[in-house]
């Protein structure tokens, strides 16, 4: 017994490795029998004639005797034929002998397909599906020839008939016809338009293999070997974000299609070719037109199917067939989209067809987002690598970097943003970081109007640790002459920072400001803020000749204290009766044949109806809070306002479990504490982002509507980080060893059951309707 514990402790390492991949192939293997036995051999049906009155008796052929029923069809060119659904009669006998076949020939004598059915799963007066054993695609408009028979009837069923339904009378040209002649007749009958064979398995190959070999090599890197984070990061999200890339059905993933619309433009632009119509509309290629929309695309195991044959056709030319897309360029961020450009750019010149540019732009936008989420591991303390690496493999952040999405490299960017705050705050940046804090504050800034608090997160760094000037830490620049104010260049630094993010942010974004703000009174706002501005700089001046003597210091504080709450009274009621509203009439005359009203929520409409916007978030809360949390772990799939693709809440429950662990300090970790200023700074732009959040969702709704409209838990991807920082800090709840790496592994197992899970409900959406 001793020796077979000391061979499992010795070997324990190889049996968890076992035991994973172990229980990996298993979870890939349901996937596949669960499929295969849901969505396998589905058709998709075209009726043809669905005119039937009497049933004609199907000849019996053998040796001795051939005869035969001939149905004439046509087809049209392109037109694949996949097999036919004929509603067949058995009399109301049930057969245990004999087979009833259907062949399709051409109308010189070549033989093209077949399909055969037991009589004994033949049903009385049903319509039964016989699917060619290869599928017909003419080239040109045919008509063909269906031939019709039964054979090898014998025992108890010997001389019992089975029979086909048809007209009384032929339709649309297509005869039936026996030994004698025509019957008069057309067959019941519908064309098998499309079939799903075995596609499930084939397409499920592909994220099989590159999920074992994320869980293979993430647990001798993470768990064996105990490699850095980084390049755990690396390899492992590389392998789970490719299979995202297949995962995700074409533009399902979040507003896919009108990332995809830009990212085509910048490529055409790159590479001089044809952008737009003359009417403003896009123009593409010949072999992606049929594939661009304006909207959402289709799931089901079709649209995969649909994938995986157009990988296979061939692609090139120049961008010449009008669509009816039209995309507005203005605000768009031209670096947020500079990995799919690549890849789409690659994949126009190499000629290669529609599903592989978008692969190749989705792998573009994957690099770029790994590149940028390894630098923020890198550059975080090392005590805080862990819950970075989490954060990052979680199924929506990759879900985001496998798609056309642009919210991609805004996430990587305040991930590594806000590793490298963290980091500056314990050590002097080097000329690197000083360049990346700038790069990434004058990025961010602009590259969504909701994420701008997040550069607020640079002045948790102490000053000193930003001065350039190496070997003069007693360096200031005074302003105000001798007695002036002196200022650091750390200082310096953030505000420069700062000033190139707002600059950045106000010539992205004011154009969705003045929307949002469109009903309030913005010259009295103007006025009201430059007196405030004016009132501070004033205060700021006698504060600094008062800031040395106590009486006159205590005096200075309770006089704008007093005309503060004098002040908070009249704001709040010039806010709240600002401009006016909307008359009943209007809001009568607002309402649009779908219910919703015209008129959404502003600044002003917000400040005039407080108590009913409080409301109309509670209610938000209450139904949709779960979605939200769903939405920034990523256990809720794809575009969820138009398909709710949920996978299992245990994997949710996991998922919030290890990033727990990941980010939980340990007990004699000193250095995890932040200061309550900094805790409470780092709540603060959390919170603000979340504020925004609903501001922006705000200006989108209705106000009829009685939740809001369109918040989604993965714009909250961003400030992720600070909320595990902020658990990271407290000295409540500690570890005795860390926990960081079976976290961040066990992160990357359920993702990689989330990506399972989540294909078997993309590829059976259509049976489940």
């Amino acid at each position: 017994m001793e020796k077979v514990k000391e061979f499992l402790c010795r070997h324990r390492l190889w049996f968890g490795w076992l035991l994973a991949v172990a229980v990996c192939i298993l979870a890939a293997a349901w996937v596949h029998y669960d499929l295969a036995s849901s969505v396998n051999d589905q058709p998709v049906y075209e009726i043809i004639n669905d005119d039937y009155s009497r049933t004609i008796e199907i000849p019996t052929k053998t040796e001795e005797q051939t005869e035969i029923l001939t149905q004439t069809i046509h087809l049209s060119a392109g037109q694949t034929l996949y097999g036919v659904r004929l509603d067949v009669t058995t009399y109301n006998h049930a057969f245990s002998t004999g087979t009833m076949a259907v062949e399709l020939y051409s109308t010189d004598g070549r033989k093209l397909a077949r399909g055969e059915l037991l009589c004994a799963e033949l049903r009385d007066n049903t319509f039964e599906t016989f699917v060619f054993s290869q599928p017909y695609t003419p080239e040109q408009d045919e008509t063909l020839l269906l031939y019709l028979w039964t054979g090898a009837i014998g025992g108890l069923d010997e001389g019992c008939k089975v029979g086909i339904w048809a007209s009384d009378a032929q339709v649309d040209e297509m005869a039936l016809c026996d030994e004698n002649g025509s019957l008069n007749a057309t067959i019941a009958l519908q064309y098998v338009a499309d079939y799903s064979g075995n596609w499930s398995g084939r397409v499920l190959l592909i994220p099989a293999v590159l999920i074992l070999a994320a869980v293979a090599v993430g647990f001798w890197l993470l768990l064996g070997r105990k490699a850095r984070p980084v390049l755990a990061m690396l390899i492992c999200g590389g392998l789970l974000g490719a299979a995202f890339t297949v995962v995700t059905p074409s533009l399902v993933a979040p507003d896919e299609y009108t990332h995809l619309a830009v990212a085509y433009q910048y490529a055409g632009r790159l590479l001089g070719q044809p952008v737009l119509s003359e009417d403003g509309t896009l123009l593409v290629r010949a072999c992606d037109a049929p594939y661009f929309g304006d909207r959402t695309g289709d799931i089901g195991i079709f649209a995969y199917k649909t994938m995986g044959k157009g990988l296979a056709q061939p692609g090139g030319g120049v961008p010449d067939t009008r669509t009816e897309i039209s995309v507005d360029m203005t605000g768009r961020i031209w670096y947020l989209y500079l990995g799919q450009t690549a890849g789409i750019a690659l994949a126009r010149l190499l000629g290669l067809n529609f599903f592989a540019m978008l692969l190749m732009g989705r792998l573009g936008n994957l690099v770029l987002y790994l590149a940028l989420s390894a630098l923020g591991v890198r550059l975080a303390a090392k005590n805080q690598r862990w819950l970075f690496a989490a954060a990052a493999l979680l199924p929506m952040s990759l879900q985001l970097a496998g798609s056309l999405s642009a919210d991609a490299l805004v996430l990587g960017m305040c991930y590594a943003f806000t590793a490298l705050c963290f980091a500056l705050r314990r050590h002097a940046a080097r000329p690197g970081e000083l360049a990346a804090l700038l790069i990434l504050t004058a990025c961010i800034g602009p590259a969504k109007a909701i994420y701008l608090p997040v550069v607020l997160l640079c002045l948790i760094i102490p000053a000193v640790n930003l001065d350039w000037k190496a070997g003069r830490p007693d360096k200031r620049y005074r302003i105000g002459g001798t007695q002036g104010i002196q200022l650091r260049p750390g200082t310096v630094v953030k505000a420069a920072g700062l000033l190139l993010a707002l600059l950045f942010w106000g010539q992205a974004n004011m154009g969705a400001l003045l929307y949002a703000t469109r009903d309030v009174d913005n010259v009295g706002l103007v006025k009201g803020g430059v007196a405030l501005a004016t009132a501070a700089v004033l205060l700021g001046i006698v504060y600094w000749n008062v800031r040395r003597h106590p009486r006159a210091k205590k005096i200075f504080f309770l006089v704008p204290g007093l005309c503060v709450l004098a002040a908070v009274p009249v704001m709040l009621y010039r806010l709240t009766h600002m401009w006016g509203g909307l008359t009943p009439e209007q809001l009568a005359e607002g309402i649009q044949p779908n219910g919703d009203s015209i008129y959404t929520f502003s600044a002003g409409y917000i400040c005039r109806n407080v108590p009913a916007t409080i409301k109309l978030l509670l209610r938000s809360v209450a139904e949709q809070g779960a979605l939200w949390l769903q939405g920034v772990l990523g256990t809720v799939l794809g575009e969820p306002i138009v398909y709710r693709v949920e996978v299992s809440w245990l994997l949710g429950i996991g998922l919030l479990a290890a990033l727990a662990a990941a980010a939980l300090p340990l007990a004699e970790d000193e250095t995890a504490r932040l200061a309550p200023r900094t805790r409470l700074w780092t709540g603060l732009i959390a919170l603000c982002v979340v504020g925004l959040t609903f501001f922006a969702a705000l200006s989108w709704t209705p106000i009829n509507y009685t939740t809001i409209f369109g918040v989604q838990g993965r714009y909250w991807l961003p400030v992720l980080p600070l909320v595990l920082v902020l658990v990271h800090s407290n000295k409540s709840c500690c570890l005795r060893r860390s926990l960081g790496r079976g976290a961040v592994y066990a992160v990357l197992c359920l993702t990689s059951f989330v990506i399972l899970q989540g294909y078997a409900l993309y590829a059976s959406w259509q049976a489940v309707i």
